[in-house]
């Protein structure tokens, strides 16, 4: 399941020598950044933390409800919402309850956290803005339509898609309507999470893939015109990649919706993510992971998985953590495929994606739902 800005790029920096007559002195060399736990939600209720350098449990968090959502983590605390209605907030370090927030219905959206608060969709039909640190409610807003889908917060502003297909831009702060765009079917089936990039909001349905003018709400392309997308779209070096109806992985100049190429995938089914030019997503054909050429479109590995893969693979430079729809989880090598260590969870599926945090700090997502660039 696609939620952004939940993604992360690594920074790097150049270290230069400086050099005298008499001596050269040498700056020493940035530590390399590594994973170290890793996030995840099971069909049985429970929350994991895992070792990331080999997939140990650290500790599990019960809710009252299988876990949809995929979490996010923001100043050591873990959030993720849960079927039980409600969203709950975790330490990240230890598991501990720290609160949690009752809405009116499930909660299959990822949370997004920023400013202060924490924003998702419930199945009640409303898009919501929770204090962070104590999980009161600041603001609350009706779409009429259950969500499904998971926002994405954008320059003070959230967007938001429920199932009846409407995209909202919503005031971060007030809570208020900023305009809306209903989109021609209507599938409650279908859960896209639009992504945001160069001031256009991309989304589509069964019929069509768009990109929406962010400050306005007013269409500026259409693409895929009779099969629409099937995932979340992820943008990346300009160019905007989604599964699409008719079982291929379309990649589309990002600006005006032109196509690049495809690959076929039969029955693909996650969202895709974009990592040091590569393109990782999961399908169920046979079970598969796959990695192809981010320019090209060819595919350089793929990777057997169970027939009902629907989690979006997360990418921390070197390593891919993907997940079945069973109690497995894998590591692998994001250049060549080669599994790194698997780890076995319970004795349920896996429906969320992973969320990665490394020593520095810095948090990875799936392509849920967030730009790239």
């Amino acid at each position: 399941m696609k939620f952004i800005n939940l993604f992360v790029l690594l920074v790097f920096v150049n270290i230069f020598t400086s050099c005298k007559k008499e001596q050269s002195v040498r700056e020493p060399k940035p530590e390399h950044d590594v994973a170290e736990t890793i996030y995840l939600g099971s069909y049985n209720f429970n929350l994991y933390a895992l070792d990331a350098a080999n997939g140990a449990e650290k500790w599990v968090a019960v809710t009252g409800g299988r876990i949809l959502s995929s979490p996010t983590v923001a100043n050591g605390v873990v959030y993720v919402g849960s079927t039980d209605k409600k969203l709950h907030a975790f330490d990240a370090a230890t598991g501990a309850k720290k609160w949690e927030f009752t809405a009116n219905g499930d909660i299959h959206s990822s949370p997004m956290v920023t400013s202060g608060l924490v924003y998702f969709g419930s199945r009640d039909g409303k898009l919501y803005a929770v204090n962070m640190d104590v999980g009161t409610k600041k603001w609350e807003f009706p779409t009429g339509e259950p969500i499904s889908s998971s926002p994405m917060v954008v320059n003070g502003v959230v967007y938001i898609e429920n199932d009846a297909k409407k995209l909202y831009a919503i005031d971060a702060a007030t809570g208020m309507k900023k305009w809306e765009f209903a989109m021609g079917w209507t599938d409650m089936g279908l859960s896209v999470s639009p992504t945001f990039a160069n001031g256009l909001v991309y989304t589509g349905d069964l019929e069509k893939f768009v990109a929406i003018d962010a400050a306005t709400g007013i269409q500026k392309w259409e693409a895929l015109k009779g099969f629409g997308i099937t995932s979340s779209p992820t943008v990346a070096g300009g160019v905007v990649y989604a599964m699409a109806g008719n079982q291929k992985l379309y990649a589309l100049d990002a600006a005006t919706g032109t196509k690049k190429w495809e690959f076929t995938t039969f029955n693909g089914a996650s969202s895709p993510t974009v990592r040091n030019g590569i393109v990782y997503f999961s399908s169920r054909e046979v079970g598969k992971l796959h990695a192809v050429d981010a320019v090209t479109g060819l595919k350089k590995w793929d990777f057997p998985l169970s027939k009902n893969t629907v989690s979006s693979p997360t990418v921390t430079g070197d390593v891919v953590y993907a997940s079945e729809f069973s109690p497995y989880t894998y590591a692998l090598d994001a250049n060549t495929g080669a599994i790194k260590w698997t780890s076995v969870m319970g004795f349920a599926g896996v429906v969320s994606s992973a969320c990665v945090v490394m020593k520095s700090g810095k948090v990875y997502h799936s392509g849920i739902s967030g730009a790239q660039d």
